[in-house]
């Protein structure tokens, strides 16, 4: 006997498809509001965005609406920063140009010529300075200089001799070198120099940089050296930081079943290559740093989540919010402190727990802590040393470690470490997972020796026999620096407080932030004022920068002087005045007009240029003109109206397809057309044009033999769905002459671009009277000149003379 079910599997299967249907939809959402949502609304807004033309150095100074007296101290201070870093002419009669604008004018990345130091809209503002930022020296104040006296050197931090003959303190060293020069670094170097000179007879390794992916034992010294400094088991190199996250990304990915999903925190860094980048991140999630949902969520979705990764450098930072030089677009006041060490170690250890917990009772979830900024600054060398458990004083002990150039004393040479299991780790029987990371120099021979140096330096030795290498041990270097650099900060902090600037800084060992305590529009200035004062700033003049440890107490008292100073010439000159609620929106509703206007401006720009491209491309036979000319009039006093105005749609179409004839005649019978240059036209070509005509073929054939249609169609379908009247159907087969391209161009190239066509197409019999009034009547002799349609045409653009191919 069969068991008569009824609706009972109906109902089972309705409601299996409605849950799976519903948690599917209830996850999207969620995984989309914790997805780079932000950073993608704002990449997309950056096509919009436009300043426009310049208004002017008042104008920027203006944007706050300050009172005539704070514009006039402004206007005093703009004058007085031009005299300091704007670029004048050597003295030298044989050499009158600067080397830095030459140069700067052939570089992509602005960077290097220290452009772009205040916030966006403060653009006109900026000063080229790439005289000043061209160095023809660096020293160390030990040392004598051929360009500048003894006095110009500072005691320990490098200073830099720009070719405008200026000696300059350093107050910009890179985040790689983050011990001494004279300390560390010269005797590392000249180590790691004798180690790779090129002598097969005597360094059997020396040629080992030309088989950049082969064991030897530099390789395995390093992985063992590095296996010890982490307590990992396994290995990876990368040339950088950012090809080392991503590395670490997809391997972990293909170790954790192929789960899809990275956490990572709110605003943390962690690269720039596509993969990692804040904007090309497919599958990362953004979650709250320090906060309990956050780790709740981890549980919550342990099936999708391959990784967490932490940049532990937030905990300077500030959690939740841009590092330095990212925060370059604050439009007021910067406060903020750093969590206290031991609440963020409490964090990081929970977070620890979390993922120890998924991976042994769930589904395998990694720890990643990327320590490519944070390593190498504190005696403790990693994160996992430095945030120990504040009650049990246990290490961190994530599962994957990156590591960067530091590793190797500042040489291309970055690692991913990590514990079994974790780093492309599955069953290799499965043919078609395969290893989706590869780098030809990723473990370059002399990066690969760099680094043995610099870890043996760190573990006391360095010589080749394993004596010291160091007069100071490394790791006490690294303990007194933190000490200067924090003393600095406080010192620092006092003086700006005593002379009532609204300016602090914050440190992490050598790693200082600048904040601002006044809603001011105009704080990004103050790094304008620090070059005023002598300072070369690097590429981090956006309110970061680092100091070695090689720097000495009299650099940090000169350098009170010229912070301080500089704060009090930027408050005296109004800079500092915070902005009120009512001036910032009156220049908010300023910008969104000022923008909308542009982009306007861009908008009708473009639909011009369109269809200035079309004429020149093909529209030169005089019978094409003449034929333009005409079908405009006809469109202008008939079709339009009677489509727009009285309503007839049919009567309308009937003027538009007898006016297109004729338009499209010029082309199709006179236009002597160079097909390839008919390509930079932007909308229909003479393909579309066949493909419309032979449509338009097709609908009157259709119309004609509507009835015996309609005998057949009526059949499977509901004859009401066909009911139109003759005008209905006339605007729906004229519509359908455009709106296939239409469709087309918006796909390929967005709606605006697809709107921006249709406008042109609409606007085209206006200008066309302009464009071709000269042939409203020609000779005609030019009716004759037919073209070959079989031949082939080339176009020269500039001269329009058009010779046939045979």
């Amino acid at each position: 006997m069969i068991l008569d079910m009824g609706p009972v599997t109906t109902l089972v299967v309705a409601f299996m498809v409605f849950s799976f249907v519903m948690k599917y939809a209830w996850e999207k959402i969620e995984l989309f509001l914790h997805s780079n949502v932000k950073y993608r609304i704002v990449d997309s807004l950056a096509a919009y965005i436009y300043y426009g033309p310049d208004a002017g150095v008042e104008a920027a100074l203006t944007l706050d609406s300050p009172t005539d007296e704070v514009l006039k101290r402004r206007l005093e201070g703009h004058k007085y920063l031009a005299s300091k870093l704007e670029n004048t002419n050597r003295n030298s009669a044989e050499d009158t140009a600067y080397h830095g604008p030459i140069l700067a004018a052939s570089l992509v990345d602005c960077r290097f010529a220290l452009a772009k130091v205040c916030m966006p809209l403060l653009r006109e503002l900026e000063f080229s300075g790439a005289g000043r930022n061209f160095i023809s020296e660096v020293r160390n104040g030990s040392k004598e200089s051929k360009n500048a006296t003894d006095e110009d050197m500072a005691a320990g931090i490098l200073t830099v001799v720009t070719e405008d003959g200026v000696a300059r303190p350093y107050v910009g060293n890179d985040a790689v070198h983050t011990l001494g020069v004279e300390s560390f670094y010269v005797p590392v170097q000249k180590e790691i120099a004798r180690r790779m000179v090129l002598d097969s007879k005597n360094n059997n390794e020396s040629m080992m940089r030309f088989c950049p992916i082969a064991m030897n034992s530099a390789l395995e010294k390093n992985v063992n050296l590095l296996k010890n400094l982490t307590g990992m088991d396994k290995v990876r190199y990368a040339l950088s930081g950012s090809e080392a996250v991503d590395a670490a990304l997809k391997d972990i990915k293909a170790s954790c079943k192929n789960k899809p999903l990275i956490v990572r925190f709110t605003s943390a860094y962690h690269g720039h290559v596509s993969g990692v980048s804040f904007i090309d991140c497919e599958n990362h999630i953004f979650l709250p740093e320090c906060s309990q949902s956050s780790i709740d969520f981890i549980e919550r979705y342990h099936y999708r989540i391959a990784a967490v990764i932490v940049n532990p450098m937030q905990h300077f930072t500030g959690i939740n919010k841009p590092s330095p030089p990212g925060e370059k677009v604050t439009a007021g006041s910067r406060i903020r402190s750093a969590v206290p060490k031991d609440e963020y170690a409490r964090w990081l250890h929970s977070l620890q727990d979390k993922c120890n917990y998924c991976t042994k009772y769930l589904t395998k979830v990694a720890l990643v802590m990327d320590d490519i900024y944070f390593a190498f600054r504190t005696p403790e060398l990693l994160s996992a040393n430095y945030f120990v458990h504040p009650d049990t004083k246990a290490p961190l002990k994530p599962d994957v470690m990156i590591l960067g150039k530091a590793l190797a004393a500042g040489y291309p040479l970055s690692a991913v470490v990590g514990r079994e299991g974790f780093l492309n780790s599955y069953d290799k029987k499965f043919l078609l997972q395969v290893n989706k990371t590869v780098g030809t120099l990723a473990a370059w021979h002399g990066g690969i020796v760099a680094s043995n140096v610099f870890l043996e330096v760190l573990n006391g030795g360095g010589k080749q026999d394993g004596s010291p290498l160091l007069e100071i041990d490394a790791k006490d270097q690294l303990a007194e620096l933190v000490k200067k650099c924090g003393a600095f900060t406080e010192s620092l902090n006092d003086k700006f407080a005593s002379a009532c600037v609204p300016v602090r800084i914050r440190n992490f060992s050598n790693t200082f932030s600048i904040d601002f305590l006044n809603k001011s529009f105009y704080n990004s200035r103050y790094p304008q004022y620090l070059l005023a004062e002598g300072i070369f700033l690097g590429n981090y003049s956006t309110g970061k920068f680092n100091l070695n440890a090689d720097v000495k107490k009299s650099d940090f008292d000169e350098l009170e002087k010229q912070f301080v100073s500089a704060a009090l010439k930027m408050q005296k000159d109004g800079y500092f005045e915070p902005v009120s609620s009512m001036a910032k929106k009156k220049l908010y509703l300023s910008l969104l007009a000022r923008f909308a206007k542009n982009y306007a401006k861009i908008y009708y720009d473009q639909i011009m240029l369109d269809k200035h491209i079309d004429i020149e491309v093909s529209h030169n036979h005089p019978v094409n003109k003449f034929g333009h000319f005409w079908s405009s009039v006809g469109m202008i006093i008939f079709a339009y109206p009677l489509i727009f105005w009285y309503g007839q749609p049919l009567k309308g179409c009937l003027w538009f397809l007898a006016t297109h004839v004729v338009r499209q005649s010029g082309h199709f019978f006179y236009e002597h057309q160079d097909r390839d240059i008919e390509k930079l036209k932007f909308g229909h070509k003479d393909a579309s044009k066949k493909e419309a005509a032979a449509f338009l073929s097709i609908a009157g054939a259709a119309y004609y033999y509507r009835e015996d249609i309609w005998a057949v169609v009526s059949q499977y379908i509901d004859p009401s769905f066909f009911e139109l009247s003759i005008d209905q159907y006339a605007s729906t087969i004229a519509l359908f002459t455009v709106v296939p391209h239409f469709i087309d161009i918006c796909y390929q190239y967005g709606f605006l671009r697809g709107l921006s066509w249709a406008l042109k197409i609409l606007t085209d019999p206006f200008t066309d009277l302009f464009d071709f009034y000269t042939h409203v009547i020609i000779h005609p002799i030019w009716f004759l000149d037919f073209k070959d349609q079989r031949a082939t045409y080339r176009l020269d653009i500039n001269t329009k003379k058009v010779v046939k191919v045979e």
